[in-house]
């Protein structure tokens, strides 16, 4: 990808320092130029070309505004909410939110799609079950919150066609619903799209966005669309995990995300049902080559595991020869209920640990 060219602007030398150095850290397809003077800056702007200039409000002027070798203008405000020949862009907020802003306002006004960002370092962990009732998306909340606690930038996304998690989670500003749209609207930019649909859970810092409003709107998209949606979370490189609550079926849809998950886990409980089905889809890797290499990164998760018997039922099936334990978790009464994994995930870390190194060691 060719590199953009960003100008940065401002008299304030060590909010400037601050700013360029992270703008350097984490796009470095970004080329910076920096200035603390305008009129050398306007004599630049007379001179050479840029992609992107970001100013603050004091040096921002008529001939800046006016300059034709810079698409686009942005005036970095600390109360101003408009600034005529400039968009405006809140300077005092964290400087990753900062970063996103001014970048999805260069996306805006040129319509590009392609990211500025770095190549992503995002690890996604499917979780999925051929079983209903097996934990699967109260592990995987759990999964959210614990990598949020551990300092990682975490993304959930719940994809199934039903939502389990809709009464846990507040609504956020836009929905899956405003994402299948943007996928399937021609020149509609699907990361902008995203960015402003994204919320955040209050008490432990994990992002996420709410479910389809209908579900018959899962009829619209197929694997490639939600292929898409993943792969542009992960060209985002917003987020150092991102963790996908799948429904339970065996679909086109469900088989592109797992395909492009890093890792894939399996909660399974010692019923005799969840059991069976999870070894009827291992019986698909034996006869079915195409599937191999799903069951190659997919790890169980033995869930609901009491005393005395333990895992006893799942020893007895055959089920742990035939697929490797990321992490057993035992009954644990918080869990019952979606809304408790919120509070009470993070005092679970150490049963979240290996799930953790199986993600983000790869």
């Amino acid at each position: 990808m060719k590199k953009k060219t960003m100008v940065l602007a401002d008299s304030d030398e060590i909010y400037l320092e601050r700013l360029s150095n992270y703008f350097m850290e984490k796009s470095p397809q970004l080329e910076l130029n920096i200035f603390t003077d305008s009129n050398l800056l306007k004599h630049y702007l007379e001179t050479e070309k840029a992609d992107i200039l970001a100013v603050d409000e004091k040096m921002a002027d008529e001939d800046i505004a006016a300059s034709n070798h810079v698409p686009v203008k942005i005036v970095l405000s600390s109360g101003q909410d408009h600034v005529d020949g400039f968009e405006v862009v809140k300077k005092y907020q964290k400087t990753e939110n900062l970063l996103t802003d001014i970048l999805l306002k260069y996306a805006e006004i040129t319509g590009s799609a392609e990211t500025i960002k770095g190549s992503s370092n995002t690890r996604t962990a499917a979780f999925y079950s051929p079983a209903g009732g097996t934990g699967k998306s109260v592990l995987a909340l759990g999964m959210a919150v614990v990598g949020a606690k551990s300092g990682y930038r975490t993304l959930y996304l719940n994809l199934e066609e039903v939502d389990s998690v809709k009464s846990v989670l507040k609504r956020t500003p836009g929905s899956l619903s405003d994402l299948f749209l943007a996928l399937k609207t021609k020149g509609m930019n699907v990361g902008i799209k995203l960015a402003s649909s994204i919320g955040q859970e209050p008490s432990s810092g994990f992002f996420y966005v709410s479910g389809v409003d209908s579900i018959s709107e899962y009829g619209e998209v197929d694997g490639a669309d939600l292929s898409r949606l993943v792969q542009t979370v992960k060209n985002q490189a917003d987020y150092d995990m991102v963790v996908l609550d799948l429904s339970s079926d065996f679909s086109e849809r469900t088989l592109k995300i797992l395909e492009l998950s890093d890792v894939i886990f399996a909660p399974v409980t010692p019923e005799e049902g969840a059991v069976s089905k999870m070894n009827r889809l291992l019986d698909e890797a034996a006869f079915h080559d195409m599937y191999h290499g799903l069951f190659q990164k997919m790890y169980l998760i033995e869930n609901r595991i009491v005393p005395p018997r333990w895992d006893e039922e799942l020893k007895e099936s055959g089920l742990l020869n035939r697929i490797d334990c990321a992490g057993v978790f035992g009954e644990i009464p918080a869990f019952h209920k979606k809304a408790g994994i919120l509070t009470s995930a993070d005092t679970f870390i150490a049963s979240y640990q290996p799930l953790l190194g199986r993600l983000m060691n790869l």
